[in-house]
């Protein structure tokens, strides 16, 4: 095969994955906003490939039910723009876990949770609209939360690399109000509801955190005259 054959070639399946990609979003994009506006049970698969201009058969083929659909708009929410790996892997938890302050550990956890809050605010408020009469969307909202309280655990082993919690406070209560202050509802409540910004958030979030967490900072003895 000549040069200019592999050439065209590559050409060919970079505008077929670029074509898949654009449907992928499109049809995500369509579910998220149909999911919003009817609620999870009342949306068809029918109706998110009319909202998406493509046939039923490709989002069929694509993800095969609403529930991979949702898991799929929340997964790529909580990461952004990296490729789907978990949480634990991404750069910016190597940078953290790289800082041997833990204020500035906490600071840096905060901003992240922030992110991830505001990232997945539509998919949870999908999800918080939807109840739990499902047993398979219960199931996949159980599983949500045990891999948020594994990350948050992960969290606090990271704070303590670099020094103990504040005195009387353990590990697994730690990951515990983490999670409690860190997740959808409180995030919904202060900024949906309380009218909060996600900076004000994120700066509330990083100061309890610090006061409830970790051990009161030594205190400065002043100059003697």
């Amino acid at each position: 095969m000549s040069v200019n054959a592999v050439k065209g070639n590559d050409r060919t399946r970079t505008r077929r994955a670029d074509k898949a990609e654009r449907t992928r979003q499109a049809i995500l994009q369509a579910a998220s906003e149909l999911f919003a506006a009817q609620g999870f049970a009342a949306t068809t698969i029918s109706a998110i490939a009319a909202e998406a201009d493509v046939a039923a058969e490709t989002v069929y083929s694509r993800f095969g039910n609403k529930l991979a659909l949702i898991s799929e708009i929340l997964d790529t929410a909580i990461v952004g723009n990296a490729p789907r790996i978990d949480v634990l892997d991404l750069p910016e938890i190597a940078a953290i876990r790289a800082i041997t302050d833990q204020r500035a550990q906490l600071a840096r956890l905060a901003h992240l949770s922030r992110g991830i809050l505001e990232r997945t605010a539509l998919a949870h408020r999908i999800l918080r609209n939807s109840g739990t009469a499902d047993p398979a969307l219960a199931e996949f909202v159980a599983k949500d939360r045990q891999r948020r309280h594994r990350h948050q655990t992960a969290y606090i082993a990271m704070l303590l690399d670099n020094g103990p919690l504040r005195e009387g406070m353990n590990a697994p209560d730690a990951a515990a109000i983490y999670g409690a202050l860190a997740n959808h509802d409180t995030y919904a409540e202060l900024t949906s509801h309380r009218g909060w910004s996600p900076d004000h958030y994120e700066t509330w979030l990083s100061q309890t955190l610090t006061l409830l967490l970790l051990p009161p900072p030594p205190r400065t003895t002043a100059p003697t005259n």
